[in-house]
């Protein structure tokens, strides 16, 4: 009797290893796995490039690491991609997507496996409380990006992620506005970007953003956007104030009666600094005469523009004022360098070039300005 059930019970234990062997694994925690060994697997290897970026010795050489970065982020993103398809509407979905937009926007890199993640956070988690912190990412997705950014602010019920989706939405607006040429259109875009900022700041004032709130970062993209309108050629020049590089303060107002070329540049432009020897011909042929240049320079230090001019002189006017953050710049929305306003000696911009336009095209109109000037 006592050998039966032995017996028995060793058949029971022997029952319990293999329906324990057979018993399924945990998806949710394979697939939780698959993208922490994944993520890891990519941060380790995007270190290794950005060690290798900081000791190249050319640009052509940090060109190409940066290349291989983007083409990492591509790689895993397609990797990745494949867990949230799993199950799109589930935390492990939103997460992988999630790290698929950032990886993606901190290279600066898209495509369509980066829009198919953003899709699929824009159709199952728009509502979600954790959407917030992909939309700045996101953007990068030009059109996926305001596809979810229209999504998070018509369904979301918090309010401060509604108020950054509306804010988001004008500032994408906002961007496309630069470099239209159509006033009407440029009127209608301007239009539909206030009326977002204005939604932002009704929805969500004093919601963070960066070392801001939106309800300021709102008032400041209205204003700009209202400058906007009067950047076209026909127009009077919006006024600005900045500093000469001896420190003193000087404005566009100060040089009324005088033809100006109003040069956004820095030394560090291949096109800015083959356009120097033109214009120091230009200044010496219209010496005497109702015209000078004033060059505003993005340089991150006023040495570096100091020892530059010491180098090639450049016997005009000169704006410095924190370099990139001059808010010169944002009040003319300058997106690339050079950008060129060519103001009558009444204010009124005449000419616009948003890179360096021939010599031929300067100097005839410059000297058409000019006669009428002298003329006035």
């Amino acid at each position: 009797m006592r050998l039966i059930c032995a017996t028995a019970l060793s058949l029971s234990l022997g029952l319990l290893v293999v329906l324990a062997q057979d018993k399924p694994a945990d998806p949710t925690a394979d697939r939780a796995s698959k993208l922490s060994t994944l993520k890891k697997k990519y941060e380790t290897e995007q270190k290794e490039l950005i060690e290798q970026f900081k000791k190249a010795q050319t640009p052509a050489e940090q060109r190409g690491i940066q290349a291989e970065m983007r083409e990492l982020a591509i790689i895993y993103a397609g990797k990745v991609l494949a867990i949230a398809e799993e199950n799109p509407k589930d935390d492990i979905g939103f997460d992988a997507s999630v790290f698929i937009v950032k990886s993606a926007s901190e290279v600066g890199v898209s495509g369509p496996d980066i829009e198919k993640a953003v899709g699929l956070i824009t159709e199952h988690h728009a509502a979600s409380p954790k959407v917030k912190e992909v939309l700045l990412p996101a953007m990068w997705v030009r059109n996926a990006g305001t596809k979810l950014l229209t999504a998070v602010s018509e369904k979301n019920p918090d309010k401060d992620t509604k108020g950054t989706a509306f804010f988001l939405r004008g500032v994408l607006i906002a961007q496309s506005v630069d470099g239209e040429e159509d006033e009407t259109k440029v009127t209608a875009l301007v239009k539909s970007a206030i009326d977002l900022f204005e939604q932002a700041k009704k929805v969500a004032p004093d919601a963070k953003l960066g070392e801001g709130t939106i309800g300021k970062f709102a008032d400041t993209e209205i204003e700009g956007m209202k400058i906007v309108l009067q950047l076209f050629v026909g127009k009077v020049a919006p006024d600005i104030e900045s500093i000469l590089i001896d420190g003193k303060k000087a404005k566009l107002s100060d040089y009324r009666g005088k033809v100006v070329l109003l040069d956004f540049w820095a030394t560090w432009c291949g096109p800015c600094v083959r356009m120097i020897p033109h214009e120091r011909a230009l200044m010496k042929k219209m010496a005497g005469k109702p015209f000078t240049i004033i060059s505003v320079s993005v340089d991150e230090k006023k040495e570096t523009l100091e020892k530059f001019i010491a180098k090639e002189p450049m016997p005009w006017v000169h704006w410095w004022d924190k370099g990139e953050q001059n808010p010169v710049l944002t009040k003319y929305r300058v997106q690339s360098f050079p950008t060129l306003y060519l103001i009558d000696h009444t204010g009124v911009i005449r000419y616009k070039w948003l890179e360096a336009p021939e010599d031929t095209d300067l100097d005839k109109a410059v000297e058409s300005l000019v006669k009428y000037a002298e003329k006035k």
